[in-house]
């Protein structure tokens, strides 16, 4: 559990202003950050981290007090079990993939670093350099690094803005795979509805720094989502199964009727409680 409570004078889209925040993250959840810009997102993301530091707060982990204003307590940045994905993934331009992710690995964890090369796909990249990758190689390397310290907090500050569609989706999958997988406590900002509604246990929505609504999104609450895309339809020859992929979704099924499909398709999608 994560639980934080931060006040900072600040200058909003909408004037000067003061984030006062407070919320609780759930250990393995996944909280996406809403809001137009200026609103405080990314500021509540750089407090989280210690790279800000607020007028007043607290934050705590578990029994792990990161912050508290009013003891003096603010353990810096690498001091803190985070990590930190920019829109620009931020890479060494003179290592090469493997070398990057193994420049943050902890001492005796290559076996976790070689296991997240494999778990991102960037297998057959390994040995490029930075600039001979895609934005979406590019931040599936950063995604790898940030997660090879096991951080209990992963923060991700609009990491598919600077992706095409293709890469965009291909990049979520990953992360929401891994995220599962991993456990890991999720924050995430975004500007774009289909991120949330792919990813998130949890929206909350900011306004001048304020908490403007905290809510589940439709499809946790059992509810239809509609005007679901096909994109694209194959055989995995390995699973022995259909796959159907839309913005949000893979979907996959042994059903043989998959294959009649079309892509361009649109249909509904229920959501079980």
């Amino acid at each position: 559990m994560i639980s934080a409570d931060l006040t900072l004078a600040r200058l909003f889209a909408e004037g000067a202003g003061t984030l006062h925040v407070q919320i609780t993250l759930a250990t393995g959840s996944l909280t996406a950050l809403v809001g137009a810009s200026g609103s405080g997102k990314t500021t509540l993301l750089r407090l989280l981290a210690g790279l800000e530091t607020p007028s007043r707060g607290r934050i705590t982990v578990d029994d792990v007090v990161w912050l508290d204003t009013g003891q003096g307590i603010n353990q810096r940045p690498q001091q803190r079990s985070v990590g930190y994905i920019f829109q620009d993934a931020a890479l060494f331009p003179n290592l090469t993939v493997w070398e990057n992710i193994l420049f943050v690995t902890p001492k005796g964890q290559q076996a976790l670093a070689s296991e997240l090369i494999e778990a991102t796909g960037l297998g057959p990249f390994m040995h490029q350099k930075p600039v001979l990758l895609s934005g979406g190689q590019q931040q599936r390397v950063a995604l790898a690094r940030a997660l090879v310290r096991r951080p209990r907090l992963l923060l991700l500050d609009e990491p598919f803005a600077a992706l095409d569609d293709e890469a965009a989706r291909q990049l979520r999958q990953v992360l929401l795979e891994l995220h599962r997988a991993w456990g890991t406590t999720t924050v995430l900002v975004s500007h774009h509805e289909a991120e949330v509604q792919a990813l998130a246990d949890r929206v909350v929505r900011l306004r001048q720094g304020q908490i403007q609504s905290d809510q589940t999104p439709v499809r946790k609450a059992g509810q239809d989502r509609q005007n679901e895309r096909i994109n694209r339809v194959w055989f995995d020859e390995a699973d022995q199964q259909w796959v159907l992929e839309t913005d949000t979704l893979q979907l996959r099924s042994a059903d043989s009727k998959w294959g009649q499909l079309q892509v361009g398709t649109r249909f509904q999608l229920g959501w079980d409680k």
